[in-house]
């Protein structure tokens, strides 16, 4: 095999949508393959194994050589399939022929779709997939996990890795290569390139027929292309998200920085999800005399914008994309309850009471009078058929005790009669005897996938409570379930979309996960082992490995010289689910 002896950069250029392309000099060649893959599964960049394929552990034949040929990939054209208002997807894979070669002047680009009629406006967006290593099972799936390996994880858009925006124009930052010398993958003889493409809503800008494209990879002067054909069938999505699958994250979203909470809200949009947070809570004081004044200033500056649509416009930076203008699906209130659990007091909101004074009458009427003011404030800047309106009591979660039962009637009967807008949720896996106490007070059942169950759940909707499911529907056992409300990197990729799938197979009104962003809390997560310490009662202090444990979106700064919040492809897959 050839070896590249020396490398000489000779150009620098913006090419195409932004793409840079190295044009190098050597005295030999590297050479190397350029194929493609669905987005549903993953490959190992330094054995080229389709990690998904694991005959080992699931009942499935085995998928074969899929660099070879695959569903939308026959060996020489890449055929996809979409309707308006839908993003499109695949992966460019690009292959060192030799494991000790490398290519540093790498350059992978595609054109915009057209067709003999006109061409898609949108261009397509590529993605670098940054791999990470997993060290050791996750906790709790040791008979479900693919194991240590790498993964490719994050997706790293091309725009932020080429251009340098202190110095507009021609400056690299990140110029790619084979192995990715940031990433620092051993023995790496793939890179992945995810391709992005989404399809306009209006008929006028996307209509039905064949389009085509072609992906160019360049590399060390040597040129290979893929032609890429899409076929866009004549009917569109809705643009608004009708499914609204959720992630919660106490906390999470209300400490970010503005700006960079509006990226996050727009990438989670962008993939028909939405973020929720309880915790947004407006500047509440009462007076000795008992009066309650709520200061509205800032709690609408930050959130008003994403109860109208308006942070969903080209006016905040959403050009284009799901639910464009369309405001938050799904909002959770900032009402909460106080809870003493393992020692933890939690304080409720408003702070008025503990469990034994919250039904005196002066700390009722307190608590009322809060309802009163929220309910009128909000159902001025929102419309609640658009922005499903929830109650989650956080201080009552998952409480499986006969006082708390009681607690949640208490308080459901309260917005049942003054907040009537607002649906109340519990989650957890609440028995027959808890449900005959509480299902008058409560709209929303949150049920952990372990414990769903058909006949449960029929019985539990003639009450006339609505289902959801919580966290990924794919158990090992029972005995997980106490890690299965987010999601890990080494567990099958499909079950990110078969969240969505199950809500539709059983009519389950949505779906609701764990977390956007748990690596970014440093106290959780060391980067390097990806391991949660946890000290169980009565036991020393042991690790636990949670890999990748709702990391739904990379934080600025995990990979070097990114600076912008990066979706997974985990998250990816979730998108395609709904």
């Amino acid at each position: 095999m050839l070896k590249k002896t020396g490398f000489t950069l000779i150009a620098l250029a913006l090419l195409g949508a932004g793409i840079a392309v190295y044009c190098a000099k050597g005295e030999e060649k590297t050479e190397f393959t350029v194929s493609a893959l669905p987005t549903s599964v993953r490959l190992d960049p330094v054995s080229g194994r389709i990690i998904e394929d694991r005959p080992d552990i699931y009942q499935m034949e085995p998928l074969g050589d899929l660099l070879e040929r695959n569903w939308i990939y026959d060996g020489g054209k890449v055929s996809l399939h979409a309707s308006r208002g839908e993003y499109v997807s695949f992966q460019v894979v690009v292959g060192l022929e030799a494991e000790e070669d490398t290519l540093r002047d790498l350059n992978v680009e595609m054109t915009p779709f057209a067709s003999s009629t006109g061409k898609i406006e949108i261009n397509p967006e590529l993605f670098l997939e940054w791999s990470v290593k997993v060290l050791t099972k996750s906790s709790g799936y040791e008979l479900a996990s693919y194991g240590p390996g790498w993964y490719p994880d994050a997706l790293i858009p091309f725009t932020c890795l080429q251009i340098d925006p202190k110095k507009p124009g021609n400056s690299l930052i990140y110029p790619l290569s084979l192995p990715d010398f940031r990433n620092r993958i051993e023995g790496q003889r793939y890179q992945m390139i995810w391709v992005d493409q989404w399809i306009p809503l209006e008929r006028g800008q996307a209509a039905p027929g064949v389009y085509r494209s072609e992906v160019t990879v360049t590399a060390d002067g040597t040129v290979k292309t893929i032609p890429v054909e899409l076929t866009v069938w004549d009917f569109a999505l809705p643009k608004e998200n009708n499914l609204w699958g959720n992630f919660q994250h106490e906390g999470f979203m209300k400490g970010l920085e503005p700006a960079l909470e509006l990226k996050v809200y727009q990438l989670l949009r962008r993939n028909r999800l939405v973020a929720v947070d309880p915790n947004y809570r407006p500047a509440l004081e009462m007076s000795k005399d008992g009066k309650v004044n709520i200061d509205w200033t800032e709690y609408d500056s930050r959130l008003k914008k994403y109860l109208t649509g308006e942070a969903f416009t080209a006016k905040d930076g959403y050009a284009y994309g799901p639910g464009y203008g369309e405001p938050l699906e799904l909002y959770l209130l900032p009402f909460d309850c106080y809870s003493e659990h393992r020692g933890r007091i939690k304080r409720g909101w408003p702070d008025i009471s503990t469990d034994k004074e919250e039904r005196k009458p002066e700390i009722q009427a307190v608590y009322l009078e809060t309802i009163r003011q929220v309910r009128e404030h909000l159902l001025a800047l929102l419309n609640p058929t658009r922005t499903h309106l929830v109650v989650f009591l956080n201080g009552l979660d998952e409480s499986y005790y006969p006082e708390a039962w009681e607690r949640m009637v208490y308080y459901g009967n309260l917005f049942k009669e003054h907040f009537p807008e607002a649906k109340h949720r519990v989650d957890g896996g609440y028995s027959e005897e808890a449900m005959k106490v509480i299902h008058g007070a409560i709209d929303y059942w949150c049920c952990h996938s372990v414990g769903y169950n058909m006949e449960t759940v029929e019985a539990y909707r003639k009450l006339g409570i609505q289902d959801w499911v919580y966290g990924p529907v794919l158990y090992e056992r029972e005995g997980n379930s106490g890690v299965g409300s987010s999601t890990f990197t080494d567990l099958e990729l499909s079950n990110e979309r078969a969240m969505s799938w199950a809500c539709w197979k059983y009519r389950t009104l949505t779906w609701c996960s764990w977390g956007i962003a748990s690596q970014w809390n440093a106290a959780w997560y060391s980067p390097e082992t990806w391991k949660h310490a946890s000290r169980q009662e009565g036991e020393p202090s042991r690790w636990r490995a949670y890999n990748g444990n709702a990391l739904e979106v990379y934080p600025p700064g995990i990979v070097p010289g990114v600076n912008e919040p990066c979706p997974t492809v985990r998250l990816k897959n979730a998108r395609d689910g709904v």
